[in-house]
Parts: C-alpha cells; sequence; structure tokens
C-alpha cells in the first residue's frame, strides 16, 4: 500500500533539486560577466522557486512536511551532484564552459523530473503540475543548448 510518506518524500527530493537548481544559477550569475545570461540565469531563479512552491502546496494538502530548511540540499541525488558540479566549475569559466556546465544540470533535472511522473504513487493531479513544471524544464534545457551552440 502506497503511503502518503513516500509521495511527500518523492515531492520533497523535487524540492531539493530546485533548491539545487537556485543555488547553481546563483552561483553561475555571480560568476558570468555576461548580462543577458544573468538575465537568463535570474529567470530560472525565480522559475525554480516558484516550482518549490508548487511542490510545498502539495505536500502540505496531503498532511506532509515540506523541507524545513528552503536551502536544503543534503540529497545523494544525481541533479544534487550535477549543481555542485556547476557550482564548483563556472568560477572564473567562459561563457560556453558555463553555458555547458548549466546544461549538464539541467539535462539531470529533466531525467528527475521524469522519474517522479513515472512512479505509480504519484496522485494524477500532482503529475499534471509536475508534467508542467518538466516543459518548462525543458524548455529550459533547449535555450540553454541553442546558446551554448551559438556561443
Amino acid at each position: 500500500m502506497i503511503t502518503n510518506k513516500e509521495i511527500v518524500d518523492d515531492l520533497n527530493e523535487l524540492v531539493k533539486i530546485n533548491n539545487d537548481r537556485i543555488q547553481g544559477y546563483e552561483k553561475a550569475i555571480e560568476d558570468t560577466q555576461d548580462p543577458q545570461l544573468d538575465d537568463l540565469f535570474r529567470h530560472y531563479v525565480v522559475q525554480s522557486q516558484n516550482f518549490r512552491s508548487q511542490l510545498a502546496e502539495h505536500i502540505v494538502r496531503i498532511d506532509g512536511l515540506a523541507v524545513s530548511d528552503a536551502t536544503s540540499t543534503d540529497i545523494s541525488s544525481k541533479i544534487h551532484r550535477a549543481w555542485i558540479d556547476i557550482k564548483a566549475a563556472i568560477t572564473g569559466k567562459d561563457k560556453e564552459t558555463v553555458l555547458s556546465s548549466v546544461e549538464f544540470g539541467e539535462n539531470a533535472a529533466v531525467e528527475s523530473y521524469k522519474d517522479a511522473i513515472e512512479k505509480d504513487h504519484i496522485p494524477a493531479y500532482i503529475k499534471e503540475d509536475l508534467q508542467k513544471q518538466l516543459t518548462q524544464l525543458e524548455e529550459a534545457l533547449a535555450k540553454v543548448q541553442g546558446l551554448k551552440q551559438a556561443a
């Protein structure tokens, strides 16, 4: 029998993924000298903050506890490792390197969302929101890939 705890755990993992994404983009903003990239990365920070809020609302609705620390990223998931790599790799790097690192993190985020959506115990109404977030993540990935090719 599937419990709310399993759903909450999966959603909390996605909250943490968005925390990692926020921190990765904030580091990229600090380290890039390109105003166009800064604006784009700020947009993605806000996007992940909105995703995190939606996920937290679902968690609360099913009587779960959302990750208590909004900056908590202490997970062993692939997305966490991806954004940690980004934070380490970006410092002092050129535009193409920054975009390659961000692309890697976005790929990992997309895969994590796809994995969550495939889980049978996630209710359809939550999957619908996850799918909308995934679509936006895929658009972000495509945008980053396009910028990287143009660099």
